[in-house]
């Protein structure tokens, strides 16, 4: 294995730590803004659900909600109360609080926990699950006072907290600096780190009635101090978290095998069903309002999350010409390798069969990564709904749309003409084209186990230095050698130019270019980085012509044979290996590579509010703070009339009992101000 960089050591909080003074002497710490749950009861609960949508989920800054220790009532988490807000004969006309919600009881993951911690526990840095919005309320905590004859200490929880804008520096500082990936989640930071970190870091001595909101991506960890503390915590998915769990947590989650328990696809799915169902009573009855345009602005981007999954497993040329095996879906099927939830379509392998009829099935991304059972090709396909099924809810839903928001058609096409736009190769086409390209090893046979096994470690033998001048072994006739390893290769595990007569293996690329393998094969004409110009091999640096390539991030590799199913082999890549050689070949810019992604993050925010600008009024009762602030939003046409938003059915079923005191003309002023404050920053 190559050499790693040294690993930053965990190191306890002292008891002793004073937050105050931490906070005022570091400039990089700044508390996370607050405001007093009577203040919700003076501007509304729109008014509160619109500051979290643009504070925390848009914002990317997490926000603390004070004072519910005044207020907890135990019957809100009782029997009774469940029965008597499930038992609503009819559903109202608004978007659902939790999409979870939308899955079948059976499908829904509990996510409802209750943490119980003393001096010295801890929770490792880490991003709340399927970029989901946290949330954690501290609902008891030891006082100081005399239990069970023994002196008790006060309880608190120290929180260290980023922003979702920061979560690309916040990685690369954990990789480079710290020497740990946050993906894995088993670190907890020095606070020596955080103080010496390039990004901003928001410090909450969370107490009883501390209600914390958690940006979707933004790292955090967590410190329970005093004898005792008690939280709970639960997970909120709306439709802008399933789009960054999509196309960036999942990503991320597979890399390092981690289980995705809120089957992210299925929730899409099922929430669009959910959606189309309040459209069609919304058309029965003619009723139109802002509750409907808002609810119909999360369709529009829950049918543009399922149009790419159907993309992803759709065939434009040369269908798999054997049958699809179909398995009716139940959520339960998982990748044998990543261990992420499959929503239809799957790899199955017909011979690697386990103890009780233990399938090995993997998802298509793993496979388009190289990643398989021993037999490596041969696979089966399998989808779990009917293709004509999942195509006929797409046209329903496209004519749902095209009669609500009155657009085009061109801006809604039909799903074939869809595919067509696309310009590159699908997930589904790159496997059945992978399949095609790779050799089947029989696993019943053990010699063709030592050849398998033989090619799979072909990525790390020595270089071949020297070219022999005269003859041609079989490698470079049936094959090639890479361009940056000269290691020979078979042709599937090779990249090949269509621009020259150059190829590169699948590792170098990854490690050298952070080009994943599903990159090339997608292309239908792929040029190579010394087509590009960006070649960082020793020949091509020779090159005056040459702008070498430098990583973005660090690579520390993962060795995912201690998860992923014992049957599993990577053929393409050895994600265990890291980029640290490049990132020397570079000149290991740490510094530089940190300042760039703090820049990226900075300007992709800035252009997000100069492009979506609305204007937030607050009522004329905290009309002593700032009259008006300027904030981004995809529905700023919708938040003129703020007495028509709508928000978690939840919320609006509490009776007065649980929000019964009268806020203070200080507590309206410090909702106002504190949170247009926290807004503008």
């Amino acid at each position: 294995m190559p050499a790693q960089r040294p690993r930053a050591a965990f190191e306890p909080i002292s008891p002793d730590l004073d937050v105050a003074d931490l906070v005022d002497s570091t400039p990089n710490f700044e508390y996370v803004p607050r405001i007093h749950c009577d203040a919700i009861d003076a501007n509304g609960l729109e008014n509160f659900e619109k500051l979290v949508w643009l504070h925390v989920v848009l914002g990317g800054k997490p926000l603390v909600i004070e004072g519910f220790n005044q207020r907890l009532d135990s019957s809100i988490f009782s029997e009774k109360w469940l029965r008597s807000y499930y038992s609503m004969k009819r559903r109202p006309i608004a978007k659902a609080g939790d999409l979870m919600s939308c899955l079948p009881p059976f499908m829904r993951a509990e996510n409802l926990m209750c943490y119980i911690g003393h001096e010295g526990t801890y929770t490792p840095a880490h991003q709340e699950m399927c970029a989901s919005l946290g949330q954690n309320i501290m609902v008891e905590a030891s006082d100081g006072s005399v239990e069970y004859g023994k002196a008790t200490k006060p309880g608190s929880s120290i929180w260290f907290m980023t922003e979702s804008k920061d979560r690309h520096v916040v990685a690369e500082y954990w990789m480079s600096t710290l020497g740990h990936d946050i993906d894995i989640e088993d670190h907890f930071a020095q606070i020596n780190a955080w103080k010496a970190a390039p990004f901003k870091t928001y410090i909450v001595e969370q107490r009883p009635g501390d209600f914390l909101l958690v940006p979707p991506l933004a790292a955090h960890q967590v410190w329970n101090r005093g004898t005792r503390t008690m939280k709970v915590a639960w997970n909120r998915t709306i439709a802008k978290t399933l789009e960054l769990a999509l196309f960036e947590a999942l990503p991320h989650a597979r890399m390092v095998c981690r289980d995705e328990q809120y089957k992210n696809k299925a929730i899409v799915f099922y929430s669009l069903d959910h959606y189309s169902d309040l459209l069609s009573e919304v058309g029965d009855s003619g009723v139109w309002g802002l509750r409907v345009q808002l609810l119909l602005e999360d369709f529009e981007l829950l049918f543009e999350l399922y149009t790419q999954i159907l993309l992803s497993e759709s065939f434009l040329h040369d269908p798999p010409k054997d049958d699809i095996e179909y398995v009716p879906f139940d959520s339960n099927i998982t990748c044998s390798y990543c261990r992420g939830n499959i929503f239809n379509r799957f790899l199955t392998c017909p011979w690697c069969i386990g103890e009780g009829d233990d399938t090995y099935d993997i998802c298509m991304e793993c496979y388009t990564m190289g990643r398989s059972c021993a037999c490596i090709s041969k696979l089966q396909w399998v989808e779990q709904f009917r293709w004509s099924e999942l195509t006929g809810k797409y046209e329903k839903w496209r004519q749902q749309l095209l009669r609500f928001v009155e657009a085009k058609s061109d801006k809604y096409p039909c799903l074939p003409a869809k595919r067509a736009q696309l310009g590159r190769k699908t997930l589904a086409e790159i496997c059945h084209e992978q399949m095609k390209r790779r050799p089947w090893f029989d696993v019943t046979n053990p010699v063709c186990q030592r050849i398998e096994e033989n090619n799979s470690g072909s990525e790390n033998a020595t270089p071949i230095r020297k070219r022999r001048k005269t003859d041609k072994s079989d490698s470079c006739t049936k094959g090639g050698r890479c361009h940056i390893c000269k290691c020979a290769e078979p042709m599937w595990k090779l990249a090949s130019c269509s621009y020259c007569n150059l190829s590169y293996c699948y590792g170098s690329l990854f490690r050298a270019f952070n080009i994943q393998p599903q990159d090339t094969m997608e292309m239908y004409h792929w040029m190579c980085p010394r087509c590009q110009k960006i070649c960082s091999c020793a020949a091509c640096r020779r090159d005056p012509t040459m702008n070498p390539y430098e990583p973005t991030c660090t690579l520390l590799g993962h060795d995912t044979r201690k998860v992923a199913d014992p049957r599993s082999v990577e053929s393409l890549v050895d994600f265990r290996q890291s980029n640290l050689r490049w990132l020397k070949k570079a000149g290991d810019d740490e510094e530089g590579r940190l300042k760039k992604h703090q820049k990226e993050a900075d300007e992709k925010r800035n252009k997000a509010l100069v492009d979506n600008c609305i204007e937030l009024e607050f009522p004329q009762a905290v009309s002593e703070g700032p009259e008006s602030v300027k904030l981004a939003s995809p529905a700023a046409g919708y938040f003129n009339d703020y007495s028509e938003i709508p928000v978690d059915p939840a919320l609006e079923k509490l009776d007065g009992s649980s929000l019964h005191r009268k806020p203070s003309v200080s507590d309206m002023c410090r909702f106002a101000g504190e949170g247009q404050k926290a807004l503008q920053t």
